[in-house]
Parts: C-alpha cells; sequence; structure tokens
C-alpha cells in the first residue's frame, strides 16, 4: 500500500457507535413471537414494524430506518449482548483513508469520553487549533448507537440474502447537530482539499432545512472540491440536499449505492444499463463534474476527469472495500490480489464531454466485515479522483 500523495482530506459529519446483533435463533424465536405490521411513518415505532423490515431485508437485502426511542429502548432490554464498534459515516470514511495513508480531518458533533478514547488518531477541529480525539473529550456529551442486525444467506431459515439492517435512535443525526469547529477548516482550501460528506439521510424532513447551514460554510470562491455520498433514508431531506448543493455550485460529485440511484433519480430499476442511463442524465441536470455508483457486482463512473484517474481512484476503491470485508484495510490489502472479480464486463468509453467507466467488484465469499463498506468505497474514490 502506498501513500496517495499529501493530499489534505476532510470527512462527516457523524461519529457514533454501532452495535451488532447477529441474526441467530435467538433473532428469528423473537421475530416469530411477533405480528407483523408496515410501517405507518418515516420513523419504525414497535416492534412488529421492526419485524416487518426485517423480514423485508432477508427478502430483498437490508435498508436503515429510524426508529423511536420507545423501541430502541424495547430492543436494548431484548438484545443486551452486543458487539460495540465505532461507526458513523464521518468515521467510515475517515478509517478508509487514515489506513490508507492520509490523515483526515474527521467531524465529531459530539465528543462523549468512551466515543473519543476509542478513536483513531484523526484530526480534530478544537477553535483554533487541531487535536486528536482523547484530547478533546466534552464531559456531558451524549453517546448513540445504530442496532445492526447482520445475517448471511440460508435459505432453509427463510433468508435469501446476505446483509444488514440497521434501526437508528440518533438525535445528532435526525436534528442536524453539526461540529461547526469541522465546517470552518473544511470549507476551505486552506485546510482542505477534498471534503466526502453523508449526513442528510437521516435528518427528519423537518430539520431537512439544517442543510442551509452547511450550503452557508460552501458558497464561496475558495471551497474544496466536495463529494457527497447519499444514503437511504429521509427521501425529503435528502433530495433538498441534493437541489441545494447544486443550486449554489457547492458540489462537484455525487456517490451512491444502486438502491439509493433508484430512489432518488428514479431509475426504472437497479440494472447496470438503467442506472447508466439515469446517471447519465443526472450528472448534466445538477451540473456536476462526475457521478459514482457502487453495488456488490459493479461500480460505475460518469465523469469529466481523464479515465485513468477514474480508472485508479475505481481500483483503489474497490481494493480497500474488499480488504475490509476481511477484516480491515491495512491488514488485508495485499490479499485482495488473490479475490476474483465478479462477472461483469469492464466498459470504458465517451459520453458526450463525459467518460463512462464500468468495472467489476472483488468477490469474498466470506465477508467477516458488511458495515461500512459503501462509505469506504465511496471515500476512496472520490478523494483520488477529486485531489
Amino acid at each position: 500500500m502506498a501513500m496517495l500523495g499529501n493530499v489534505k482530506v476532510s470527512t462527516g459529519l457523524y461519529v457514533n457507535w454501532d452495535s451488532f446483533i447477529k441474526v441467530d435463533d435467538k433473532v428469528l424465536n423473537w421475530m416469530q413471537n411477533h405480528q407483523r405490521k408496515r410501517p405507518e411513518g418515516f420513523i419504525l415505532q414497535s416492534a412488529a414494524e421492526a419485524v416487518h423490515t426485517l423480514d423485508e431485508a432477508f427478502r430483498e437485502g437490508g435498508r436503515e430506518f429510524l426508529i423511536s426511542e420507545h423501541l430502541y429502548s424495547l430492543l436494548n432490554e431484548v438484545f443486551t449482548e452486543r458487539e460495540r464498534r465505532l461507526g458513523g459515516n464521518g468515521y467510515h470514511m475517515g478509517r478508509a483513508l487514515y489506513d490508507l495513508g492520509f490523515n483526515p480531518l474527521v467531524s465529531y458533533p459530539l465528543r462523549p469520553k468512551g466515543l473519543m478514547e476509542a478513536s483513531p488518531e484523526f484530526r480534530v477541529a478544537s477553535g483554533n487549533e487541531f487535536k486528536r480525539p482523547g484530547e478533546e473529550v466534552r464531559m456531558g456529551d451524549l453517546e448513540y448507537d445504530h442496532i445492526i442486525f447482520e445475517f448471511k444467506e440460508d435459505k432453509s431459515r427463510g433468508i435469501s440474502t446476505a446483509g444488514r439492517h440497521i434501526l437508528s435512535w440518533d438525535l445528532m443525526s435526525t436534528r442536524g447537530i453539526f461540529d461547526y469547529d469541522f465546517m470552518r477548516y473544511a470549507s476551505y482550501l486552506k485546510f482542505t482539499d477534498v471534503l466526502a460528506l453523508s449526513y442528510a439521510h437521516l435528518l427528519l424532513p423537518k430539520y431537512k432545512r439544517k442543510t442551509d447551514e452547511i450550503i452557508e460554510y460552501l458558497d464561496h470562491p475558495k471551497r474544496p472540491k466536495v463529494n457527497l455520498e447519499l444514503g437511504e433514508g429521509s427521501e425529503e431531506s435528502m433530495m433538498y440536499a441534493i437541489r441545494s448543493f447544486s443550486d449554489h455550485d457547492c458540489l462537484d460529485s455525487l456517490s451512491m449505492n444502486e438502491m439509493e440511484c433508484k430512489t432518488y433519480f428514479e431509475a426504472e430499476s437497479t440494472a447496470l444499463e438503467d442506472l447508466i442511463n439515469v446517471a447519465g442524465g443526472k450528472v448534466k441536470d445538477y451540473g456536476l463534474d462526475r457521478i459514482c455508483v457502487h453495488s456488490q457486482d459493479f461500480a460505475f463512473s460518469i465523469s469529466k476527469y481523464d479515465a485513468r484517474k477514474e480508472s485508479e481512484a475505481m481500483q483503489m476503491a474497490r481494493r480497500a472495500a474488499s480488504a475490509l470485508t476481511m477484516g480491515g484495510i491495512r491488514a488485508f490489502w495485499g490479499q485482495t490480489e488473490s479475490l476474483a472479480e465478479s462477472d461483469v464486463k469492464k466498459v470504458k468509453k465517451g459520453i458526450s464531454e463525459y467518460n463512462l467507466l464500468v468495472i467489476p467488484t472483488l468477490v469474498n465469499p466470506e465477508p467477516r466485515i458488511l458495515t461500512g463498506l459503501g462509505d469506504t468505497f465511496a471515500a476512496v474514490q472520490a478523494i483520488i479522483a477529486l485531489r
């Protein structure tokens, strides 16, 4: 693994705890003892709604849902033994870049003792200086965690696919509590060459205009290049962010997975051809330099940048994500060379003023880690392409 240049990178907006539940007999028995109820609103309120979404996840793949404090407390009572790891979009992106040799500035809106002392040696903005997370503890700050059900394909038990399903109670993300010290440094070229953001999918619709605060920081000629990673959750808040960034010319690149491309760009399906067609239109509509879409089987970019640069970005990103599935980017980087490619044909061609590049992914048949893969791919490809 080689250093990728002296590029100043910033990632945000959230760091939180992830707590993991392996889907086993206890989980399946708990589900069996509950009725199913289709969710009535944006936030899941009951166990019946949670079980309904888990059933769908076992058939169609996992998603991310917000849950009420009541449901969070109920799940805490039932599933007392959980593995806890650092998570959040800002953390996953920052950790991937840190493991590749960068020295990222990472956003910490809340800074509780346990979270900060468990963090890697990222840079953290503190007033007029940078510190390490362990030096920047704020007593009294709350800790939030996202409950993540991880499952493997087992058709005999009614699980048709592998994946993870996230249920989050997190007022920091849903109300738009931001790290303003971070934003002051992350929004100027003097301190940041590339800013990788992901946040708006967890904003409740009534807080969607919190995006305006971020736009205020970035709406000037000396801003860094910006990549916004989409996410499943509040479509209203996510679309408001995309339009606002685009209208104020504060965005260079969008990245997303295939389901997010289908949802936000209204693609006919998640088939590669349909996604390319709709992304080719949206990259022009939003006045972007590039759009990148990733999935388990393929990744593609539609970009104004040189095809060789895009190829380097996506090759590095797929290796980083694959190494993470094995257990960690630094520890398993070399072993990714032994992985087979998915059965997707490579494509490199021009589309008007853009380049289209399609690559297959690397296939790990026995992944150890399923969470943070999209953030890892998004951050690495964005930083290398935009640097």
